[in-house]
């Protein structure tokens, strides 16, 4: 049986990383058919084998550029790749998608693929863009698949309330990023010390981190009252978002950067706790990015957040959508010692290493295309 990971573009470049790795490691046969940048050439662990997009992402690496061409040639691009994907579907043939990239067009497409077993591996049930077109086009989408996989269990909850149809959902959480960032990281504690010193020379520590960019869903909203409720109580810190902000808040410093994955470190190794005050999320991999770095984390009660980390030995969980709940989390670690709150780093890192490992992950997966191959 021919297995096909599909995700035209990378989109979720950290995921795909660990999850193509550990395929290749435990020597499940599979193809990955989709964009591989060029940072990865060297270290990929797999051969490019892109049906999808050569020009937006084959020729340009600028990401400005890459959306520019994209946007241009996305619809040819996808309808074309998809065709030659049809031309090399045999009997038996698994096909899961990591991403749709344009659903107004996939939803056409995909559901005429020959007799090929069809999962996919829902990062997000809807788009966090809130297009009024999304809800029907995924629909059609989600109606087809023989499987479908979702991180977390609210959010396979949340799938038979949103669509209403008859379709397989799993849950098989999102693996920790360790083997991306082993890989890539090229940063140091001393070079992330050095990079706040010239940036932001006076910071107060505690320092929270929340990570842009800014959107609607990930509550900064909230964050912003629960700072001013801070403020008022004169205590000592200091939260950098990483991107530009609308108005000026005392102890809030906009960081507008854009480092490769490679040099993200620098971002995070300094920081002492990461902030996601989310609205809704299924997962994010701002979490097992803090986590890889050794840092605690304060997360709304929403999604896989909450059932990732463990209260007070993780970090905190908070109230979603209330600011005083977060204010009193944050409260909590501007009271702890530097040593508490790296204790505490070290315990979420360990967590998502043992609990969420890519070995076990991969394994259900392999469990699921093999169930395929028996019907």
């Amino acid at each position: 049986m021919n297995t096909y990971l599909i995700d035209p573009r990378n989109t979720t470049k950290p995921y795909n990383f660990c999850l193509l790795s550990t395929l290749k490691k435990k020597k499940y046969p599979f193809d990955f058919l989709g964009y591989i940048p060029r940072d990865w050439r060297e270290k990929s662990p797999i051969k490019e084998n892109n049906l999808f997009l050569p020009l937006s992402r084959g020729i340009f690496e600028n990401k400005k550029t890459q959306r520019f061409i994209a946007n241009l040639t996305q619809t040819p691009e996808i309808f074309f790749g998809h065709l030659r994907l049809r031309g090399k579907l045999k009997k038996n043939t698994i096909l899961h998608f990591l991403w749709f990239t344009v659903p107004s067009i996939e939803k056409y497409i995909i559901p005429h693929l020959g007799n090929a077993k069809i999962l996919y591996t829902a990062h997000n049930l809807l788009p966090h863009r809130e297009h009024p077109r999304d809800l029907q086009n995924l629909k059609k989408l989600y109606s087809c698949m023989q499987k479908i996989i979702v991180h977390d269990n609210e959010t396979k909850n949340k799938f038979y309330e949103i669509f209403n149809i008859p379709v397989s959902v799993t849950t098989i959480p999102h693996g920790n990023a360790e083997i991306f960032y082993n890989t890539f990281d090229r940063t140091t504690d001393l070079d992330s010390k050095n990079f706040y010193s010239k940036m932001f020379p006076r910071l107060k520590r505690p320092i929270f981190l929340f990570m842009g960019p800014i959107k609607k869903y990930k509550g900064l909203e909230t964050l912003s009252t629960a700072i001013n409720i801070l403020n008022k109580k004169n205590l000592d810190y200091s939260v950098i978002v990483k991107d530009k902000i609308k108005k000026e808040i005392k102890n809030l410093y906009p960081l507008v950067a854009y480092p490769s994955y490679s040099m993200l470190g620098l971002i995070y190794r300094n920081a002492d706790a990461v902030i996601l005050p989310h609205k809704n999320i299924s997962q994010s991999i701002t979490l097992f990015e803090a986590g890889y770095f050794k840092k605690p984390v304060i997360v709304s009660k929403t999604g896989g957040l909450k059932e990732t980390v463990r209260h007070g030995k993780d970090g905190f969980i908070f109230e979603k959508d209330s600011p005083t709940s977060l204010a009193d989390k944050m409260e909590g670690f501007i009271d702890m010692s530097s040593n508490q709150i790296e204790k505490m780093g070290e315990n979420f890192k360990d967590h998502l290493i043992k609990e969420y490992s890519w070995d076990n992950i991969t394994e259900k997966l392999i469990k699921i295309y093999l169930s395929f191959s028996n019907l």
